[in-house]
């Protein structure tokens, strides 16, 4: 089971986002994200900056759309640092 308090605390938003599109092969929907944002982000980021980051992830082709009102691995997607590295 994933302890997301930690990594809500130790990590950057973006690799967030990147560890939660990539880990099933529909991705994540946004209210799914918004909501671990909301619970274990302890007001880290309002929903108006994740919806900034999510475009600029899109944008860059790190995520794209899951065709569910989510997200999923873009053609660009990287495995973030922290879970390379094993954290």
């Amino acid at each position: 089971m994933i302890d997301f308090k930690p990594m809500f605390e130790n990590e950057q938003i973006r690799d967030i986002v990147l560890f939660l599109s990539g880990r099933k092969e529909n991705g994540i929907s946004h209210p799914q994200l918004d909501g671990y944002c909301t619970m274990h982000g302890n007001k880290r980021i309002s929903n108006i900056e994740l919806i900034s980051i999510v475009k600029k992830m899109r944008e860059n082709g790190d995520i794209s759309f899951n065709g569910k009102g989510g997200y999923k691995k873009g053609p660009n997607w990287k495995e973030p640092r922290f879970v390379t590295e094993k954290k």
